[in-house]
């Protein structure tokens, strides 16, 4: 089944004419948990046993794509490979993917739903949660990291730091058998903690009740202008690289360029991934105006063996570049840059792709470490009739999210190859409240803030150690697109048989 590269090369010539697939969509993939717990999978659910007619379709769409676009298609024995004789088409894909370093790429047979949630929009409480267990107790808890503007959460007044003690009833009752409740369920009724200044929890006997709604969560949570002496500091909290957030983010820039700010603060600390389209243009908004004006290359990104022929073929260059941003243009010597073990992919290749171009100073911990970008890709079928590729409807509801390319800044490094280390390490603790997102008082703000004025900022800190919680087990981030880069290049269609 494999084509090589004379064959490949030998009917694009023939052909004189390029059939184009746009891949500007991402199936969701829940990225392993940074700390090592991962999330529980709920059991799938009797269906009926596909067709083999729908079967075949599946395995001979999974096997063309894989084979022509995946970053590791040189590393399958293709003679071995027999879409026929395959029973079941994710155990089928389980097997060619490449687990020693793809932890990305998947199937799914729920193309609308993933569809919409990576545009950002979910039926939603809005908030994001890190989770703990209480001491010599099988219990857990939740602290809120984060909320969405317009959100269920926001309006029952979650804030973040808000401890969550207790599901649907008065006693702490979360357990592993049911904290995913607090994103799954339909309705909800939640128990509220504080911290009180010796470091114990004290219940809010009121409840907080919410119905989950469809949401599109705006990924731009949180911007301001911090005035400190002769410095104008831009903080942004930025979630995700959504498309639909691009408009917003040339407004926020665009404010605080006509307001004089001086400096710029970017939290990623929580931002998994999202649109390569959405990186270029928030690093294109930051850069140099030098570097944007001339188009410099933002990343050089690396396919496998045959998609390289065919760049080289039709002349066309696999990498990515500033995009010209006029007037919103930051044109920044130095950008600071707030980073956890959440700061994945989209998040990572802005910070590499601007550090040749300006002085990008990371504070936090160490980033997740995922340098490789994606496109989904959906099952087409020639129709003889026009001579032209229509989608399969026969399985139209399958998608294939597929790792194509690795990046690497404008040098060629690809040096990296664990999480970014930050320059300044500074811990993100969560046994005291944590101050709202753009208050100073915020520890890795904070640092920040010192590093661009020179003057120490006074943070809070921990005044006890908090008695009851035992461990923080790390955020399970719901956004679809943690740990993902999503190409929006258009590609070949693949040479069906």
């Amino acid at each position: 089944m494999k084509t090589n590269n004379l064959k490949w090369i030998w009917l694009l010539i023939a052909c004189m004419e390029f059939f184009f697939v746009s891949c500007e969509k991402e199936i969701v993939n829940p990225e392993p948990d940074p700390t090592g717990q991962e999330e529980p999978q709920e059991p799938e659910e009797p269906g009926n046993p596909l067709s083999d007619e729908i079967r075949l379709k599946v395995n001979n769409f999974i096997a063309t794509d894989v084979r022509d676009y995946y970053l590791w298609t040189s590393t399958i024995n293709w003679s071995n490979v027999v879409p026929e004789n395959e029973p079941d088409p994710f155990g089928f894909f389980d097997k060619l993917q490449y687990k020693s370093t793809d932890q990305w790429s998947m199937l799914t047979d729920d193309a609308e739903g993933f569809m919409n949630s990576v545009d950002g929009i979910a039926t939603s409480y809005g908030y994001e949660l890190i989770w703990g267990t209480f001491r010599d107790t099988n219990t857990m808890f939740a602290i809120v990291l984060f909320v969405y503007h317009d959100s269920p959460a926001e309006k029952a007044g979650l804030k973040r730091g808000d401890f969550i003690v207790s599901l649907n009833g008065t006693e702490p009752n979360i357990t592993e058998a049911n904290y995913m409740d607090l994103y799954n369920s339909p309705t909800i009724s939640l128990g509220r903690a504080f911290i009180t200044a010796d470091g114990n929890l004290q219940m809010d006997r009121n409840p907080v009740n919410m119905t989950a709604v469809l949401l599109y969560q705006d990924p731009v949570v949180k911007d301001t202008i911090i005035v400190k002496g002769s410095h104008r500091i831009g903080y942004l909290f930025y979630s995700s690289y959504t498309m639909e957030s691009e408009q917003r983010l040339q407004e926020v820039f665009t404010d605080f360029k006509n307001r004089g700010v001086t400096d710029v603060i970017l939290d990623l600390r929580y931002n998994g991934g999202g649109y390569t389209h959405t990186s270029q243009l928030l690093s294109s908004i930051l850069a140099p105006t030098s570097a944007v004006e001339r188009q410099d290359i933002f990343l050089i990104d690396t396919w496998n063996d045959e998609m390289m022929s065919y760049f080289k073929l039709i002349n066309e260059d696999p990498n990515e570049y500033f995009t010209k941003t006029a007037s919103v243009n930051m044109n920044l010597s130095r950008l600071y840059v707030l980073t956890l073990p959440y700061t994945a992919s989209a998040s990572e290749a802005t910070m590499i792709g601007l550090s040749p171009y300006i002085d990008v100073i990371q504070i936090g911990e160490e980033t997740h470490g995922k340098y490789y970008g994606g496109a989904l890709l959906t099952p087409l079928i020639l129709d003889r009739r026009i001579n032209e590729w229509v989608p399969d409807t026969a399985i139209e509801n399958w998608m294939l999210y597929l790792m194509i390319f690795r990046y690497a800044d404008k040098n060629g490094d690809t040096s990296f190859s664990g999480g970014l280390t930050p320059d300044i390490y500074v811990e993100e603790t969560y046994d005291f409240l944590l101050p709202p997102l753009g208050d100073e008082r915020d520890p890795l703000l904070g640092k920040a803030i010192e590093q661009i004025t020179g003057q120490a900022v006074s943070t809070r800190s921990a005044t006890a150690s908090l008695r009851r919680p035992h461990q923080i087990n790390g955020a399970l981030l719901r956004s679809p697109l943690n740990g993902k880069m999503i190409s929006d290049r258009k590609l070949p269609v693949p040479m069906y048989k």
